[in-house]
């Protein structure tokens, strides 16, 4: 399931979020990237992750030893997240619930890493826009995650170009299975009726499965040196 071609307001991902809960739960698609996460963050880093879903980045990362803010505007997500909290004795992770476009910049803590993992296009000005407010919060360092096969062009050296303040470290192109496993084929109607999404099912062990593969980016900036945040 491509992830970046579903395009909505929040009201759709409140709906959304059980489907995507599984999704994530049953299939791999962010087994790859944790993996790469794992070799780039450090224990006690405060991060900041932009459209944390229902926690598939935020709750690992946590695990290791990170001080994470989840930034979420759909109540769904948020619910599904904060179950998730409670049934692993987590609370120590802070909640933004306000849209990454209408943050006040003035008042972002300090952190030692921006993610935004499939979710800034979503933000008021897409990919350029939302880039340009997180390399203006002036994060140690900033990770830009996306799918690449998703419909529009993403000049990576253009998101580059609009920002004097952070170095740009690499970018890493990763293979993720992104198929949706579902419990049975009355969900996978249910799913198909109600988002209006075709499925083109195969039946593994008996499990249906709706396969998929998709390319992601992973890009990294690290803040200039001389260049940095009070607080």
């Amino acid at each position: 399931m491509n992830l970046t071609c579903l395009q909505d307001d929040i009201a759709f991902w409140d709906q959304f979020a059980p489907w995507y809960d599984k999704w994530v739960s049953r299939g791999a698609y962010h087994t790859p990237l944790l993996r790469e996460l794992s070799q780039m963050v450090e224990p006690q880093w405060r991060i900041l992750d932009i459209g944390a879903g229902t926690g598939a980045l935020s709750i690992p990362i946590l695990s290791i030893g990170c001080d994470v803010t989840a930034l979420e505007p759909s109540v769904g997500m948020r619910r599904l997240f904060n179950r998730k909290c409670e049934k692993l004795f987590i609370a120590d992770i802070d909640f933004m619930e306000e849209k990454w476009e209408n943050q006040d910049l003035k008042h972002i803590r300090p952190f030692d890493l921006i993610i935004a993992c499939n979710s800034i296009h979503l933000t008021e000005g897409g990919i350029m826009e939302g880039m340009s407010r997180v390399f203006s919060s002036l994060p140690q360092h900033a990770c830009l995650i996306t799918e690449v096969n998703q419909g529009f062009p993403i000049d990576f050296k253009n998101i580059d170009k609009i920002q004097d303040t952070h170095n740009f470290l690499f970018i890493k192109n990763i293979k993720a299975d992104s198929s949706f496993i579902f419990k049975d084929m009355e969900e996978a109607q249910n799913f198909s009726d109600t988002f209006g999404i075709p499925l083109h099912i195969d039946i593994y062990d008996g499990i249906p499965v709706q396969r998929d593969k998709t390319d992601i980016a992973m890009i990294w900036w690290e803040r200039k040196r001389g260049i940095g945040q009070s607080g």
